[in-house]
């Protein structure tokens, strides 16, 4: 045989082998490819669609359900498994964000038909950042952005700790590739993940939590679950002894806080004033700060997104405290009017005051020091649409026209004074006002506003 035929034979059998290879890989590849789409949608170690709790809180609120036991949950990482998973359909056309001073505005207050609140617990200034940017890299930008500006956000010396819960790897990703700062952020390898996928054992253990998931499902007698993150659509969540995240965002408090009477309320307020850990050592705004501040509101308005800025009011004593104890303070006081000064320049409404005088709130509208009700912001809060054409609530042109003359530091136009005065708010005036400007009564009926013990303001 010559050597011709011999080649001819090896190259027949060669192809041969390699025919058969390929037949027996093309019957196998349906198999791997389901082995890799099944281990990437249940991903039990969270490699690609997040920690199983999170993803679980956030996969229900993208259903439209309101969730049990919201201060259970890991806020910034649920936010994250929102964000990337939400499809442009449910892009909200108003985001509001900011910490849990933001957390009890809602849909209804928002007068959006599409809102979201992505606010968080004790969000600093990294925070903040990082939930718009979250949204903004998977492509589901709001047309409008409510910023709950908290004052913390330019205190320099509480940085560290403000940031501390915040996600550093994606700051840097934003500094970088969002603002043009070199941050030294590089893009991890996502190798040893996507190989995980080709892994028979990890397919294995996704198998077997799948399952174990189903025989739940299916043994479900309808009796209520033990579960700890649980849909409470149609149930009454009012007498509840947990908080709720509602399918919007916002917070629903648990019974008991939302019962505290106003002796209650002001022993809270007493000790938070003690405390005030993220505005120690706020002597001045801190430049670097400030000037990231503005960098990101430049960047937010850039992606053609509209901005509202609010100021969430702190209660009647807290300010008291500060002004009768400035020293250490002095860049508390500073930021509204800075804040109010750059928002004109930007053409950026503002609404509400860090000083519930400035607004007309009393102290029966605060849940303790820091928290307002949402009652309060329906009275500081005009709906996005009218707040980005500049109006005001009737109940501020109310209380201004009431006040204003006595007290020419609540006028609309003014800022805030750095003496800490509070108005009393006359009970009949408010109860007055509250139903003569459309929003009825309930929260004003029994309300005594009681005065501050003098030997409390030097506390």
């Amino acid at each position: 045989m010559t050597k011709s035929m011999l080649r001819l034979r090896w190259l027949v059998r060669r192809i041969g082998t390699l025919l058969a290879i390929f037949i027996k890989f093309a019957a196998f590849l349906p198999i791997l490819i389901f082995m890799v789409w099944f281990s990437y949608k249940v991903d039990i170690s969270g490699l690609f669609q997040g920690e199983l709790a999170p993803r679980q809180v956030a996969n229900l609120l993208l259903e439209g359900q309101s969730v049990s036991h919201y201060e259970q949950m890991d806020e910034r990482q649920v936010l994250k498994v929102y964000a990337q998973n939400l499809t442009p359909e449910q892009t909200p056309d108003t985001l509001a964000i900011g910490s849990s001073r933001v957390l009890q505005l809602n849909q209804g207050l928002a007068g959006s038909d599409s809102f979201f609140n992505a606010g968080v617990s004790g969000a600093g200034l990294m925070d903040v950042m990082n939930i718009f940017y979250l949204f903004d890299r998977a492509d589901r930008l709001p047309k409008t952005l409510i910023f709950e500006v908290d004052p913390w956000l330019f205190n320099g010396v509480s940085y560290d700790d403000l940031n501390n819960r915040a996600d550093k790897e994606l700051f840097q990703e934003f500094l970088q590739l969002g603002l043009g700062i070199d941050s030294g952020y590089e893009a991890e390898s996502q190798l040893e993940s996507w190989k995980a996928l080709l892994d028979p054992a990890y397919f294995q253990g996704n198998v077997q939590h799948y399952l174990s998931k189903k025989s739940e499902e299916s043994s479900d007698d309808g009796s209520q679950s033990d579960e700890l993150f649980r849909s409470l659509n149609n149930q009454d969540i009012s007498q509840l002894s947990y908080s709720v995240k509602q399918s919007d965002g916002s917070i629903y408090y648990p019974l008991d806080f939302r019962s505290w009477d106003s002796e209650q309320v002001l022993a809270e307020a007493l000790r938070q004033a003690g405390t005030m850990e993220s505005m120690h050592g706020f002597s001045a705004m801190d430049e670097k700060c400030t000037q990231l501040f503005q960098q990101f509101v430049s960047y937010v308005q850039s992606r053609g997104v509209k901005v509202i800025f609010l100021l969430s009011p702190y209660h009647p004593f807290i300010l008291k405290h500060l002004a009768n104890n400035p020293d250490g303070f002095e860049g508390f006081f500073a930021v509204e009017p800075w804040l109010r000064q750059y928002a004109q320049e930007q053409g950026i409404p503002v609404y509400g005051s860090y000083h519930a005088s400035r607004v007309g709130i009393p102290e029966s509208l605060f849940f303790d020091g820091i928290h307002c009700k949402d009652e309060a912001l329906r009275l500081m809060f005009p709906g996005v649409e009218a707040a980005l054409a500049g109006e005001q609530t009737a109940y501020q042109i109310e209380y201004a026209a009431t006040y204003g003359e006595s007290h020419p530091e609540l006028t609309l136009e003014a800022t805030v004074g750095t003496t800490g005065d509070c108005v009393v708010i006359d009970p009949e005036w408010f109860a007055a006002a509250s139903e003569k400007t459309g929003y009825g009564t309930p929260y004003a009926a029994g309300f005594e506003e009681e005065s501050i013990p003098a030997d409390n303001l030097a506390a």
